[in-house]
């Protein structure tokens, strides 16, 4: 759940917040003069954007998207039956 909270309550109840962070996986946009500065979220989170944004700027794993999206376009992807029944055939 995503809240909006004015830095200088963040400040007062920050506490408050890195509890609710954790027991509650609540992200919170911190405002300073009405505009947001900054987001608090839980390492989880953070983790999870690094890790995705490794991905997007992995080469190989984008150009073997690409290939698997064309594949699936042009129907040359079969399907988890089909693969099944290649295997029992064997």
């Amino acid at each position: 759940m995503s809240k909006t909270i004015d830095a200088a309550d963040a400040r007062v109840h920050f506490g408050q917040l890195l509890d609710e962070i954790r027991e509650k996986d609540s992200t919170f946009f911190v405002k300073r003069r009405g505009k947001v500065a900054a987001v608090i979220i839980s390492p989880e989170d953070y983790v999870d954007l690094v890790d995705i944004n490794a991905e997007i700027a992995d080469a190989e794993l984008q150009s073997a998207l690409e290939t698997s999206k064309k594949e699936h376009e042009l129907g040359e992807v079969g399907t988890e039956e089909d693969i099944f029944k290649l295997l029992r055939a064997e």
